[in-house]
């Protein structure tokens, strides 16, 4: 994972620069990179904190399924207990994403670019300074993951030995809801309308087209409905059986 994030690191780091290198020059492909880097720099953070949730839960479920010792838990929120390290990886994820938006505020709310260029400076700032501290809290999970990997196998080594099932062999894993999944297809569309009609045009619905989000937001409550009739089918087998 650290050479994933290494890499979008340097491809950020350079839009961020190559971005307000051409905003200084005032070149037409200012806007353009800026939202190709936006997107870059969303990525990079959300990464880092995707991945230290991702490690405590699995942690979690290792702990409650597999015998994993208690104090891999104390140690799996370290990302979190650090200082300013969950804040800085949401405050680089909002301001980039803040700066983008108020790249298009001339057009969309008479702002001045003064703003956008304050905006802009301040996200780079930030993201800079979050970087060492989110490199530094992945290597952390990483080798907290690597050691309780080891820890596992040495106990299904142990348990092995004595002739026993390796620990959670009959633990059912979790599946995605498919209609959790129905129902975001189903809103998706719907927050890109909104987003464009309000923010983009400033309200003139008028000029903002339902389609294709009305088609996608039909097709995902017919999704939905049709994994809600799935869902119910195995409940009433089993309340028969």
């Amino acid at each position: 994972m650290s050479q994933y994030y290494l890499t979008l690191m340097i491809l950020a780091v350079g839009g961020l620069f190559a971005t307000a290198t051409l905003g200084i020059r005032g070149s037409s492909l200012h806007l353009t990179l800026g939202l190709f880097t936006a997107c870059l720099v969303v990525l990079l953070h959300s990464l880092v904190i995707l991945f230290s949730l991702i490690s405590s839960r699995l942690l979690r479920e290792a702990h409650e399924n597999c015998g994993l010792a208690p104090e891999f838990l104390k140690r799996s929120n370290h990302f979190f207990r650090e200082r300013g390290g969950f804040f800085l990886a949401l405050a680089g994820s909002f301001s980039i994403v803040a700066a983008g938006v108020l790249g298009y505020g001339e057009r969309a709310f008479g702002l001045s670019s003064e703003v956008h260029l304050l905006a802009g400076l301040a996200a780079m700032c930030v993201t800079v300074v979050a970087i060492p501290v989110e490199l530094r809290a992945l290597s952390r999970s990483e080798a907290l993951l690597d050691e309780a990997k080891e820890y596992l196998d040495r106990e299904d080594e142990r348990r092995a030995e004595r002739g026993q099932a390796p620990a959670g062999s009959d633990h059912r894993p979790y599946r995605d809801s498919p209609l959790a999944v129905a129902c975001f297809v189903a809103l998706a569309p719907l927050l890109i309308y909104l987003y464009q009609a309000l923010i983009v045009w400033r309200g003139d619905f008028g000029r903002v087209s339902l389609h294709p989000w009305l088609e996608v937001c039909a097709l995902g409550l017919v999704l939905a409905l049709v994994a809600a009739r799935k869902q119910r089918r195995p409940e009433r087998n089993g309340s028969k059986g």
